[in-house]
């Protein structure tokens, strides 16, 4: 695997610590996403979940209190506004684009 995505990244004039770089970063972001994917739904499911919609609905007396306090405006913002909470294929493929286009800019390709 390792080999396939370092041939990808070669010939676009980076040396080989760049593509390194490139390669360990795009590698990170993707095992992350998914551990944490993996984590979340593990959870929910332990709590006898199978959604996030029932996610919420179960912590909503939680929630209340703590967005009562305040002390959460911009947690509360996003509660209240999101439309992509459980759309976890575009979560990933928006965060592998913004990895990806850090990488162009920063590395000039």
């Amino acid at each position: 695997m390792a080999e396939r995505q370092l041939a990808a990244l070669d010939g676009l004039g980076l040396d080989e610590d760049s593509m390194m770089v490139a390669f360990r970063t795009v590698s990170a972001f993707a095992h992350g996403a998914g551990q944490s994917e993996v984590a979340l739904r593990e959870w929910t499911e332990s709590a006898g979940w199978s959604s996030g919609a029932e996610t919420r609905l179960g912590l909503e007396p939680q929630m209340i209190y703590l967005m009562e306090t305040g002390r959460y405006p911009t947690y509360q913002r996003y509660g209240l506004r999101a439309t992509r909470k459980d759309d976890a294929t575009w979560a990933f493929e928006t965060g592998l684009d913004c990895v990806l286009d850090g990488i162009a800019a920063r590395l000039g390709i």
